[in-house]
Protein backbone atom coordinates (compact mmCIF):
# COMPACT_ATOMS: atom_id res chain seq x y z
CA UNK A 1 0.00 0.00 0.00
CA UNK A 2 1.01 3.24 -0.94
CA UNK A 3 0.97 6.51 1.44
CA UNK A 4 0.87 9.79 -0.16
CA UNK A 5 2.81 12.42 2.02
CA UNK A 6 0.81 15.85 3.38
CA UNK A 7 1.18 18.62 1.32
CA UNK A 8 1.03 21.92 3.36
CA UNK A 9 3.30 23.25 0.46
CA UNK A 10 4.24 23.42 -3.16
CA UNK A 11 7.45 21.07 -2.23
CA UNK A 12 4.82 18.75 -1.47
CA UNK A 13 2.97 17.88 -5.78
CA UNK A 14 5.30 14.69 -5.96
CA UNK A 15 3.79 13.05 -3.26
CA UNK A 16 0.74 13.76 -5.01
CA UNK A 17 1.69 11.46 -8.07
CA UNK A 18 0.22 8.19 -6.53
CA UNK A 19 -2.80 10.26 -5.71
CA UNK A 20 -4.34 11.63 -8.80
CA UNK A 21 -2.49 8.48 -11.06
CA UNK A 22 -6.55 7.74 -11.38
CA UNK A 23 -7.37 10.65 -12.72
CA UNK A 24 -4.24 10.68 -15.41
CA UNK A 25 -6.58 7.29 -16.19
CA UNK A 26 -9.50 8.80 -16.43
CA UNK A 27 -8.52 11.96 -18.43
CA UNK A 28 -6.99 9.32 -20.94
CA UNK A 29 -10.22 8.83 -22.85
CA UNK A 30 -10.64 12.71 -23.17
CA UNK A 31 -9.20 14.98 -26.01
CA UNK A 32 -5.16 15.41 -25.13
CA UNK A 33 -5.46 18.50 -24.21
CA UNK A 34 -7.07 16.99 -21.10
CA UNK A 35 -3.99 15.30 -20.16
CA UNK A 36 -3.32 17.17 -17.40
CA UNK A 37 0.03 16.59 -15.61
CA UNK A 38 -0.25 15.98 -12.04
CA UNK A 39 2.43 19.32 -11.06
CA UNK A 40 -1.06 21.35 -11.45
CA UNK A 41 -2.48 19.60 -8.85
CA UNK A 42 -2.53 21.57 -5.49
CA UNK A 43 -3.56 20.40 -2.03
CA UNK A 44 -4.79 22.93 0.59
CA UNK A 45 -4.50 21.54 4.73
CA UNK A 46 -5.61 17.89 3.64
CA UNK A 47 -3.23 14.80 3.63
CA UNK A 48 -4.47 12.13 1.77
CA UNK A 49 -3.21 8.11 2.20
CA UNK A 50 -4.28 5.24 0.18
CA UNK A 51 -7.03 3.49 1.94
CA UNK A 52 -7.39 0.23 -0.07
CA UNK A 53 -7.21 -1.21 -3.59
CA UNK A 54 -10.18 -1.15 -5.25
CA UNK A 55 -12.84 1.58 -5.03
CA UNK A 56 -16.44 1.45 -5.70
CA UNK A 57 -15.06 1.66 -9.66
CA UNK A 58 -11.81 -0.26 -9.31
CA UNK A 59 -9.67 2.45 -8.31
CA UNK A 60 -7.93 2.93 -5.48
CA UNK A 61 -9.51 4.89 -3.09
CA UNK A 62 -7.82 7.61 -0.37
CA UNK A 63 -8.54 8.38 2.92
CA UNK A 64 -8.31 12.20 3.13
CA UNK A 65 -7.93 13.75 6.52
CA UNK A 66 -8.37 17.53 7.20
CA UNK A 67 -5.79 19.60 9.55
CA UNK A 68 -5.60 23.28 10.73
CA UNK A 69 -7.82 25.59 10.47
CA UNK A 70 -9.36 27.48 6.94
CA UNK A 71 -10.52 25.66 3.61
CA UNK A 72 -9.58 21.74 2.92
CA UNK A 73 -9.69 21.35 -0.64
CA UNK A 74 -7.67 18.99 -3.17
CA UNK A 75 -7.47 21.60 -6.62
CA UNK A 76 -7.13 21.30 -10.04
CA UNK A 77 -6.02 24.61 -12.24
CA UNK A 78 -7.50 24.12 -15.56
CA UNK A 79 -5.10 24.54 -18.52
CA UNK A 80 -5.48 27.24 -20.83
CA UNK A 81 -6.80 24.04 -23.64
CA UNK A 82 -9.55 23.26 -20.87
CA UNK A 83 -10.51 26.81 -19.93
CA UNK A 84 -12.19 27.81 -23.80
CA UNK A 85 -15.81 27.49 -23.81
CA UNK A 86 -18.74 24.98 -23.47
CA UNK A 87 -19.62 22.20 -20.83
CA UNK A 88 -17.61 20.50 -18.48
CA UNK A 89 -18.51 17.93 -15.69
CA UNK A 90 -15.89 17.25 -12.80
CA UNK A 91 -17.21 14.23 -10.66
CA UNK A 92 -16.41 12.22 -7.77
CA UNK A 93 -16.95 9.18 -5.81
CA UNK A 94 -17.05 10.39 -1.92
CA UNK A 95 -17.65 8.46 1.33
CA UNK A 96 -18.50 9.48 4.73
CA UNK A 97 -15.78 8.19 7.49
CA UNK A 98 -16.11 11.21 9.97
CA UNK A 99 -17.05 14.19 7.64
CA UNK A 100 -20.60 14.55 6.75
CA UNK A 101 -20.22 17.67 4.61
CA UNK A 102 -18.00 17.96 1.30
CA UNK A 103 -18.56 19.83 -1.46
CA UNK A 104 -17.31 20.50 -5.29
CA UNK A 105 -16.16 23.66 -6.15
CA UNK A 106 -15.42 26.28 -9.30
CA UNK A 107 -13.33 29.23 -8.80
CA UNK A 108 -13.89 32.05 -11.59
CA UNK A 109 -12.22 34.49 -12.87
CA UNK A 110 -12.07 37.55 -10.60
CA UNK A 111 -11.65 34.84 -7.18
CA UNK A 112 -15.30 34.29 -7.13
CA UNK A 113 -15.50 30.32 -5.54
CA UNK A 114 -19.13 29.17 -6.69
CA UNK A 115 -19.61 25.24 -4.03
CA UNK A 116 -22.12 23.61 -4.24
CA UNK A 117 -22.67 21.15 -0.57
CA UNK A 118 -23.35 17.29 -0.45
CA UNK A 119 -24.49 15.38 2.34
CA UNK A 120 -22.69 12.10 2.53
CA UNK A 121 -24.63 11.10 5.55
CA UNK A 122 -27.96 11.30 4.08
CA UNK A 123 -27.43 11.24 0.41
CA UNK A 124 -28.76 14.36 0.14
CA UNK A 125 -27.88 17.89 -1.65
CA UNK A 126 -27.17 20.83 -0.08
CA UNK A 127 -26.66 24.76 -0.70
CA UNK A 128 -26.24 24.55 -4.70
CA UNK A 129 -24.21 27.47 -6.22
CA UNK A 130 -25.58 29.32 -9.00
CA UNK A 131 -24.18 27.62 -12.59
CA UNK A 132 -23.82 24.53 -11.09
CA UNK A 133 -25.79 21.21 -12.57
CA UNK A 134 -25.67 18.99 -9.65
CA UNK A 135 -25.91 15.04 -9.86
CA UNK A 136 -25.51 13.23 -6.15
CA UNK A 137 -26.34 9.08 -6.60
CA UNK A 138 -25.43 6.11 -4.89
CA UNK A 139 -23.14 3.62 -5.89
CA UNK A 140 -23.54 1.01 -2.91
CA UNK A 141 -21.38 0.59 0.41
CA UNK A 142 -21.91 3.90 1.20
CA UNK A 143 -20.11 5.56 -1.58
CA UNK A 144 -21.55 8.71 -4.02
CA UNK A 145 -20.60 9.80 -6.85
CA UNK A 146 -21.36 13.65 -6.28
CA UNK A 147 -21.64 15.57 -10.20
CA UNK A 148 -20.94 18.84 -11.04
CA UNK A 149 -21.76 20.21 -14.57
CA UNK A 150 -20.96 23.68 -15.57
CA UNK A 151 -19.79 26.51 -18.27
CA UNK A 152 -16.70 26.66 -18.55
CA UNK A 153 -16.58 29.85 -19.84
CA UNK A 154 -14.34 32.17 -16.93
CA UNK A 155 -13.60 28.91 -14.74
CA UNK A 156 -10.18 28.16 -13.65
CA UNK A 157 -10.05 25.90 -10.88
CA UNK A 158 -12.45 23.00 -9.62
CA UNK A 159 -12.16 22.09 -6.20
CA UNK A 160 -13.17 18.79 -4.06
CA UNK A 161 -13.13 19.75 -0.25
CA UNK A 162 -14.57 18.79 3.03
CA UNK A 163 -16.95 20.83 4.73
CA UNK A 164 -18.28 21.33 8.39
CA UNK A 165 -21.70 22.07 7.62
CA UNK A 166 -23.70 22.96 4.80
CA UNK A 167 -22.57 26.31 3.63
CA UNK A 168 -19.30 26.20 5.99
CA UNK A 169 -16.43 25.93 3.58
CA UNK A 170 -13.82 27.38 6.70
CA UNK A 171 -13.21 25.52 10.07
CA UNK A 172 -10.86 24.20 12.27
CA UNK A 173 -10.18 20.84 11.33
CA UNK A 174 -10.05 17.77 13.75
CA UNK A 175 -7.50 15.91 12.13
CA UNK A 176 -8.60 12.44 14.22
CA UNK A 177 -12.09 12.77 13.04
CA UNK A 178 -12.89 15.24 9.88
CA UNK A 179 -11.84 12.19 7.16
CA UNK A 180 -13.40 11.74 3.60
CA UNK A 181 -12.86 8.57 1.54
CA UNK A 182 -12.05 9.64 -2.34
CA UNK A 183 -11.54 7.84 -5.30
CA UNK A 184 -12.00 8.08 -8.97
CA UNK A 185 -11.90 11.75 -9.91
CA UNK A 186 -12.80 12.90 -13.17
CA UNK A 187 -13.17 16.21 -15.78
CA UNK A 188 -14.29 15.32 -18.55
CA UNK A 189 -15.76 16.91 -21.50
CA UNK A 190 -18.54 15.60 -23.04
CA UNK A 191 -19.15 15.41 -26.84
CA UNK A 192 -22.32 18.18 -26.88
CA UNK A 193 -20.37 20.81 -25.54
CA UNK A 194 -22.41 23.21 -27.06
CA UNK A 195 -25.20 22.87 -24.86
CA UNK A 196 -26.26 20.95 -21.38
CA UNK A 197 -27.19 17.76 -23.15
CA UNK A 198 -24.76 15.97 -21.01
CA UNK A 199 -25.77 16.77 -17.95
CA UNK A 200 -24.60 14.72 -14.83
CA UNK A 201 -26.63 11.90 -13.23
CA UNK A 202 -29.47 12.74 -11.05
CA UNK A 203 -29.91 12.20 -7.99
CA UNK A 204 -32.90 10.30 -8.29
CA UNK A 205 -31.10 6.79 -8.06
CA UNK A 206 -32.97 5.02 -5.32
CA UNK A 207 -34.89 1.30 -6.14
CA UNK A 208 -35.56 0.60 -2.44
CA UNK A 209 -37.62 -2.46 -0.78
CA UNK A 210 -38.89 -3.10 2.81
CA UNK A 211 -38.01 -6.32 3.94
CA UNK A 212 -39.89 -7.15 6.90
CA UNK A 213 -38.41 -10.39 8.44
CA UNK A 214 -35.13 -10.75 10.52
CA UNK A 215 -34.79 -14.55 8.53
CA UNK A 216 -33.30 -12.68 5.72
CA UNK A 217 -30.24 -11.74 7.58
CA UNK A 218 -30.04 -14.81 10.28
CA UNK A 219 -30.49 -17.46 7.25
CA UNK A 220 -27.78 -17.79 5.32
CA UNK A 221 -30.23 -19.28 2.55
CA UNK A 222 -32.82 -16.87 2.85
CA UNK A 223 -30.45 -13.91 2.26
CA UNK A 224 -29.21 -15.16 -0.78
CA UNK A 225 -32.70 -14.94 -2.21
CA UNK A 226 -32.96 -12.06 -1.41
CA UNK A 227 -29.78 -10.91 -2.58
CA UNK A 228 -31.02 -12.72 -6.11
CA UNK A 229 -33.84 -11.18 -6.05
CA UNK A 230 -32.68 -7.60 -5.69
CA UNK A 231 -30.69 -8.37 -8.75
CA UNK A 232 -33.24 -9.45 -11.12
CA UNK A 233 -35.32 -6.47 -9.87
CA UNK A 234 -32.53 -4.01 -10.16
CA UNK A 235 -32.76 -2.85 -6.62
CA UNK A 236 -29.89 -1.16 -5.32
CA UNK A 237 -31.07 -0.30 -1.31
CA UNK A 238 -32.37 -2.50 1.43
CA UNK A 239 -34.95 -1.14 4.35
CA UNK A 240 -33.80 -4.05 6.87
CA UNK A 241 -35.97 -5.58 9.91
CA UNK A 242 -33.10 -5.23 12.12
CA UNK A 243 -34.46 -5.47 15.55
CA UNK A 244 -33.62 -9.11 16.62
CA UNK A 245 -30.06 -8.77 15.05
CA UNK A 246 -29.27 -5.53 16.27
CA UNK A 247 -30.28 -6.51 19.61
CA UNK A 248 -29.28 -10.25 19.85
CA UNK A 249 -26.78 -11.12 16.82
CA UNK A 250 -24.59 -8.17 15.60
CA UNK A 251 -21.92 -10.43 13.89
CA UNK A 252 -24.66 -11.16 12.11
CA UNK A 253 -26.26 -8.30 10.81
CA UNK A 254 -22.57 -6.95 9.98
CA UNK A 255 -22.31 -10.51 7.47
CA UNK A 256 -25.42 -9.60 5.90
CA UNK A 257 -24.03 -5.82 5.10
CA UNK A 258 -20.59 -6.62 3.92
CA UNK A 259 -21.83 -9.03 1.53
CA UNK A 260 -25.11 -6.40 0.47
CA UNK A 261 -22.24 -3.62 0.17
CA UNK A 262 -20.43 -6.15 -1.96
CA UNK A 263 -23.21 -6.47 -4.11
CA UNK A 264 -24.12 -2.74 -4.56
CA UNK A 265 -26.63 -2.44 -1.89
CA UNK A 266 -27.04 -0.11 0.54
CA UNK A 267 -28.62 -0.98 3.82
CA UNK A 268 -30.83 0.87 6.41
CA UNK A 269 -31.68 -0.61 9.91
CA UNK A 270 -35.58 -0.79 10.00
CA UNK A 271 -37.45 -0.63 12.96
CA UNK A 272 -41.33 -0.33 13.14
CA UNK A 273 -44.28 -0.06 15.84
CA UNK A 274 -47.05 1.73 15.83
CA UNK A 275 -47.34 2.10 19.65
CA UNK A 276 -43.61 3.74 20.02
CA UNK A 277 -45.18 6.92 19.19
CA UNK A 278 -46.19 7.47 22.82
CA UNK A 279 -43.74 8.37 25.42
CA UNK A 280 -44.48 5.61 27.45
CA UNK A 281 -43.00 3.18 24.40
CA UNK A 282 -39.99 5.49 23.60
CA UNK A 283 -37.83 4.06 25.58
CA UNK A 284 -37.95 0.45 23.54
CA UNK A 285 -37.16 2.44 19.94
CA UNK A 286 -34.61 4.55 22.34
CA UNK A 287 -32.85 1.20 22.75
CA UNK A 288 -32.55 0.22 19.61
CA UNK A 289 -31.24 3.45 18.45
CA UNK A 290 -28.55 3.26 20.74
CA UNK A 291 -27.86 -0.55 20.08
CA UNK A 292 -27.47 0.63 16.37
CA UNK A 293 -25.06 3.66 17.39
CA UNK A 294 -23.01 1.26 19.09
CA UNK A 295 -23.06 -1.46 16.38
CA UNK A 296 -22.13 1.61 14.17
CA UNK A 297 -19.01 1.82 16.15
CA UNK A 298 -18.34 -1.47 16.24
CA UNK A 299 -18.35 -2.42 12.76
CA UNK A 300 -17.59 0.14 10.67
CA UNK A 301 -16.93 -1.67 7.80
CA UNK A 302 -20.47 -2.45 7.81
CA UNK A 303 -21.50 0.82 8.39
CA UNK A 304 -25.90 1.06 7.46
CA UNK A 305 -26.50 4.10 5.39
CA UNK A 306 -29.11 5.14 8.02
CA UNK A 307 -31.60 4.03 10.79
CA UNK A 308 -34.84 4.03 9.55
CA UNK A 309 -38.38 3.95 11.77
CA UNK A 310 -41.94 3.33 10.65
CA UNK A 311 -43.88 4.11 13.42
CA UNK A 312 -47.61 4.67 12.11
CA UNK A 313 -48.73 6.44 15.05
CA UNK A 314 -52.26 6.85 13.02
CA UNK A 315 -53.04 2.83 13.73
CA UNK A 316 -53.16 2.82 17.67
CA UNK A 317 -56.09 3.92 19.45
CA UNK A 318 -55.25 6.70 21.24
CA UNK A 319 -54.77 8.91 17.63
CA UNK A 320 -59.06 9.01 17.35
CA UNK A 321 -59.03 10.77 20.03
CA UNK A 322 -56.13 12.72 21.12
CA UNK A 323 -53.87 13.21 17.76
CA UNK A 324 -52.18 16.07 18.16
CA UNK A 325 -50.64 14.75 21.65
CA UNK A 326 -50.16 11.65 19.95
CA UNK A 327 -48.71 13.28 16.79
CA UNK A 328 -46.36 15.99 18.80
CA UNK A 329 -44.63 12.83 20.91
CA UNK A 330 -43.98 11.33 17.76
CA UNK A 331 -42.30 14.17 16.71
CA UNK A 332 -40.52 14.25 19.78
CA UNK A 333 -39.27 10.83 19.54
CA UNK A 334 -37.81 11.69 15.95
CA UNK A 335 -36.04 14.68 17.02
CA UNK A 336 -34.19 12.61 20.35
CA UNK A 337 -33.58 9.93 17.42
CA UNK A 338 -32.04 12.53 15.30
CA UNK A 339 -29.32 14.14 17.87
CA UNK A 340 -28.28 10.88 18.93
CA UNK A 341 -27.87 9.50 15.54
CA UNK A 342 -25.66 12.61 14.98
CA UNK A 343 -23.06 11.55 16.90
CA UNK A 344 -21.76 8.89 14.43
CA UNK A 345 -23.49 10.92 11.80
CA UNK A 346 -26.36 8.63 11.02
CA UNK A 347 -29.01 10.26 9.20
CA UNK A 348 -32.32 9.43 9.97
CA UNK A 349 -34.97 8.38 7.70
CA UNK A 350 -38.59 7.66 8.82
CA UNK A 351 -41.78 6.77 6.72
CA UNK A 352 -44.66 8.77 6.62
CA UNK A 353 -48.06 8.17 4.88
CA UNK A 354 -49.03 10.90 2.08
CA UNK A 355 -52.39 11.97 3.80
CA UNK A 356 -50.76 13.48 7.06
CA UNK A 357 -50.59 16.85 4.77
CA UNK A 358 -54.46 16.85 6.01
CA UNK A 359 -53.62 18.07 9.35
CA UNK A 360 -52.56 21.02 11.08
CA UNK A 361 -50.23 20.29 13.89
CA UNK A 362 -49.54 23.15 16.75
CA UNK A 363 -46.24 23.11 17.91
CA UNK A 364 -43.57 25.51 19.46
CA UNK A 365 -46.26 27.82 19.38
CA UNK A 366 -47.38 27.91 16.18
CA UNK A 367 -49.31 25.82 13.50
CA UNK A 368 -48.38 24.20 10.96
CA UNK A 369 -49.05 21.20 8.25
CA UNK A 370 -48.00 17.85 10.03
CA UNK A 371 -45.94 16.79 6.84
CA UNK A 372 -43.61 19.71 7.82
CA UNK A 373 -42.72 19.32 11.30
CA UNK A 374 -41.73 15.72 10.42
CA UNK A 375 -39.74 16.68 7.54
CA UNK A 376 -38.09 19.57 9.54
CA UNK A 377 -37.79 16.44 12.52
CA UNK A 378 -35.62 13.70 10.13
CA UNK A 379 -32.79 13.58 7.54
CA UNK A 380 -35.23 12.08 5.15
CA UNK A 381 -38.58 10.74 4.22
CA UNK A 382 -39.99 7.29 2.34
CA UNK A 383 -43.36 8.54 1.41
CA UNK A 384 -45.98 5.99 1.82
CA UNK A 385 -48.01 7.37 -1.53
CA UNK A 386 -50.16 3.81 -1.61
CA UNK A 387 -51.57 4.47 -4.84
CA UNK A 388 -51.75 2.36 -8.35
CA UNK A 389 -51.66 5.39 -11.13
CA UNK A 390 -49.50 7.35 -12.36
CA UNK A 391 -51.72 10.59 -12.49
CA UNK A 392 -52.09 9.80 -8.11
CA UNK A 393 -49.03 9.30 -7.11
CA UNK A 394 -47.78 11.97 -8.78
CA UNK A 395 -50.13 14.07 -7.31
CA UNK A 396 -50.31 13.34 -3.97
CA UNK A 397 -46.84 13.73 -3.76
CA UNK A 398 -46.42 17.23 -4.98
CA UNK A 399 -47.00 18.82 -1.36
CA UNK A 400 -44.62 16.81 0.34
CA UNK A 401 -41.71 16.99 -2.31
CA UNK A 402 -42.27 20.92 -2.22
CA UNK A 403 -41.19 20.89 1.02
CA UNK A 404 -38.25 18.84 0.90
CA UNK A 405 -37.36 20.92 -2.12
CA UNK A 406 -37.78 23.94 0.13
CA UNK A 407 -35.78 22.97 3.16
CA UNK A 408 -33.01 21.02 1.56
CA UNK A 409 -34.12 17.26 3.48
CA UNK A 410 -34.51 13.79 0.81
CA UNK A 411 -37.53 11.69 0.08
CA UNK A 412 -38.50 8.50 -1.54
CA UNK A 413 -41.39 7.65 -3.15
CA UNK A 414 -43.02 4.50 -1.99
CA UNK A 415 -46.19 2.31 -3.67
CA UNK A 416 -47.62 -1.28 -2.38
CA UNK A 417 -47.90 -4.94 -3.38
CA UNK A 418 -49.80 -5.99 -0.63
CA UNK A 419 -53.02 -7.63 -1.54
CA UNK A 420 -55.27 -5.51 0.82
CA UNK A 421 -58.16 -3.22 0.52
CA UNK A 422 -59.06 -0.89 -1.19
CA UNK A 423 -57.91 -1.75 -4.46
CA UNK A 424 -56.88 1.40 -5.46
CA UNK A 425 -53.33 1.62 -3.06
CA UNK A 426 -51.86 -0.90 -4.67
CA UNK A 427 -50.87 -3.08 -7.15
CA UNK A 428 -51.76 -6.25 -6.51
CA UNK A 429 -54.14 -6.52 -9.28
CA UNK A 430 -51.89 -4.79 -12.06
CA UNK A 431 -48.89 -6.57 -11.17
CA UNK A 432 -45.53 -6.17 -12.18
CA UNK A 433 -45.10 -4.76 -15.35
CA UNK A 434 -47.95 -2.89 -15.02
CA UNK A 435 -46.05 -1.46 -11.85
CA UNK A 436 -43.08 -0.95 -13.64
CA UNK A 437 -44.32 1.02 -16.54
CA UNK A 438 -45.66 3.78 -14.03
CA UNK A 439 -42.81 3.70 -11.52
CA UNK A 440 -41.01 4.46 -14.91
CA UNK A 441 -42.97 7.02 -15.98
CA UNK A 442 -43.04 8.74 -12.10
CA UNK A 443 -39.60 8.60 -12.11
CA UNK A 444 -38.97 10.42 -15.13
CA UNK A 445 -41.22 13.45 -14.39
CA UNK A 446 -40.21 13.47 -10.56
CA UNK A 447 -36.39 13.43 -11.06
CA UNK A 448 -36.85 16.32 -12.82
CA UNK A 449 -39.19 18.22 -10.76
CA UNK A 450 -37.91 17.98 -7.74
CA UNK A 451 -34.11 17.89 -6.34
CA UNK A 452 -35.27 16.65 -2.87
CA UNK A 453 -36.57 13.72 -4.89
CA UNK A 454 -34.57 10.48 -4.64
CA UNK A 455 -36.22 7.70 -6.06
CA UNK A 456 -38.88 4.73 -5.40
CA UNK A 457 -39.52 2.35 -2.79
CA UNK A 458 -41.39 -1.20 -2.87
CA UNK A 459 -43.36 -2.19 0.18
CA UNK A 460 -42.38 -4.78 1.00
CA UNK A 461 -40.41 -8.06 -0.25
CA UNK A 462 -42.77 -10.64 1.11
CA UNK A 463 -45.62 -9.75 -1.15
CA UNK A 464 -43.38 -8.12 -3.67
CA UNK A 465 -41.52 -11.98 -4.36
CA UNK A 466 -45.62 -13.00 -4.84
CA UNK A 467 -46.72 -10.21 -7.25
CA UNK A 468 -47.95 -11.76 -10.25
CA UNK A 469 -46.08 -10.81 -13.32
Amino acid sequence: MHHASSFSSAASVRPLFHFFLFLIIALSALPKAYAERLESMRSNRVEIVAAGPSGPTEQVYYSVRAYGSGAHDAIHDLTPSQRGSGYRIVSAQLKDTGTRWTYLATRHEGGDIRRTYFDLATGSVGTRAAGHEVGFSPQGGGWYRASLGFDVAGVTTVYVGLAAADGVPFFEANHGTDRIFLSDVKLEAPAATASHSAQPANAAATRALWVWKADTVLNPRKRQELFTFAANRELNTLYIDARTPVLHNQPALAEFIRLAQDRGLAVELLFGKPEWALYGNHHEVLTLVDQAIEFTRRYPEARPTAVHLDIEAHLIHQWQNDRNSVANQLINLYEEVDRRLAAVSLPLMVDMPVWYDIYTLPRYGQSRAMHEWIIDATDSVALMDYRDTEARILNDADTELRYANATGKAMVVGVETMCIEPQQITFCEEGDRFMQSVLRSVNTKLRGQYSAYRGIAIHHYEDYVRLKP
